[in-house]
C-alpha cells in the first residue's frame, strides 16, 4: 500500500475534530494497534490546532493543506500553512513538547515557496 491522501481545511478549530477522524481511519486501515493510533491521533491534532492558533489572525492565511502517506511500516502526515512565518520559540509552546513525545520523527520547515510544512513521522512498533 502506498496511498497518500491529501486535503484542505480552513484555519477553523472545528475542522480538528474532522482531521482526526481521518487521520484515525487511515492509522486503522494501515494496522496501527490502538496506542499507535490515539499517538498520531493527538499528534496531528496538536499540529492542527499549532497551526490555528498561530495562523488565524493572519488574512493570507485561509487555509492549510494536509497529506496522509501511509506505508506498511510508517504513517508521515505533512500540514502545509500557506504563510511565510515560521513563530519563534517553538520549543516552548506545549503543542510542540506534546507532538515530540508522540512520533518517531517531527520537524518545521519553510519550503522553497516560503511556506511553513510540518512533517509527523511514527512508525509501526512491529518494524521499529
Amino acid at each position: 500500500m502506498n496511498d497518500s491522501i491529501k486535503m484542505s481545511f480552513p484555519v477553523n478549530p472545528a475542522y480538528v475534530s474532522s482531521i482526526r477522524l481521518t487521520v484515525t481511519s487511515i492509522a486503522n486501515r494501515t494496522n496501527f494497534d490502538i496506542d499507535e493510533i490515539e499517538d498520531i491521533k493527538t499528534a496531528v491534532s496538536e499540529a492542527c490546532i499549532y497551526v490555528i492558533k498561530n495562523s488565524s489572525a493572519k488574512a493570507d492565511c485561509n487555509n492549510f493543506e494536509i497529506a496522509f502517506h501511509p506505508t506498511p511500516d510508517e504513517i508521515t502526515v505533512e500540514i502545509l500553512v500557506l504563510e511565510s512565518a515560521i513563530p519563534k520559540d517553538i520549543d516552548n509552546d506545549i503543542s510542540i513538547v506534546m507532538i515530540k513525545a508522540l512520533v518517531d520523527e517531527f520537524t518545521i520547515t519553510k519550503t522553497e515557496t516560503a511556506h511553513m510544512l510540518i512533517k509527523l513521522l511514527k512508525h509501526h512498533k512491529k518494524y521499529w
